[in-house]
């Protein structure tokens, strides 16, 4: 992969480098994809918008930073990106995009190191966010009004952080990263596969 904007200001994150190069065409539309570090701790950090992971090329960037962070045994961050919401309503669209879509997901369902899912106050679609909370490792939600999820998935939640600013969110990943380095890698990864295909089960299969 191609390095370019190296320590690229992305708060709360004190060093970045952004990461590109896809040789089938296509950097893929993130607002930000590469390394992060915060305060000693490096990442693999994905931060998403609204036309993010609709294209092959969205998602074969999205591969390769994984392949990168199996490398460098790094946690990856994924900040407003709804997975699960996506696969539902695109996996079907396209071949190309079936298959990078598929190829993906069974990658990083695979991974052992900790997944961390961010969603601040930009990312407005709470339904999708409250679909998304059962298979993540560990998630960061902001909140800042009175917006609740429903008392059933709330009840369910793991390693569910709720803060009211984004300011709070850097005290949270390192909380979480900390805490999932922990558990054994076999356990994390089959935790990860049984909430996910309970979450997917009824829209796409996986094999």
């Amino acid at each position: 992969m191609q390095s370019l904007n190296f320590n690229y200001q992305h708060p709360p994150f004190e060093k970045t480098i952004q990461l590109y190069g896809d040789r089938a065409g296509g950097q893929g539309n993130f607002d930000f994809a590469g390394l992060a570090e915060l305060r000693d701790i490096q990442v693999v950090l994905l931060k998403g918008n609204s036309d993010s992971l609709i294209q092959p090329a969205d998602w074969r960037r999205f591969l390769r930073l994984i392949n990168l962070a199996q490398r460098l045994k790094k946690p990856i961050v994924l900040w407003n990106l709804s997975i699960v919401n996506v696969i539902s309503n695109q996996y079907h669209t396209s071949l190309a995009l079936g298959t990078a879509i598929h190829d993906t997901t069974l990658r990083l369902l695979r991974i052992p190191y900790p997944i961390i899912s961010i969603f601040d106050e930009n990312y407005i679609r709470m339904s999708v966010v409250d679909k998304e909370l059962g298979w993540m490792d560990g998630k960061v939600i902001v909140k800042p009004d009175e917006e609740i999820f429903t008392e059933e998935s709330e009840l369910k939640q793991e390693n569910l952080k709720i803060v009211g600013t984004s300011s709070e969110i850097s005290n949270q990943i390192i909380d979480l990263i900390r805490l999932l380095s922990n558990i054994d890698q076999d356990v994390l990864i089959g935790n990860r596969l049984e909430s996910f295909h309970l979450y997917t089960e009824n829209n796409c299969k996986f094999n």
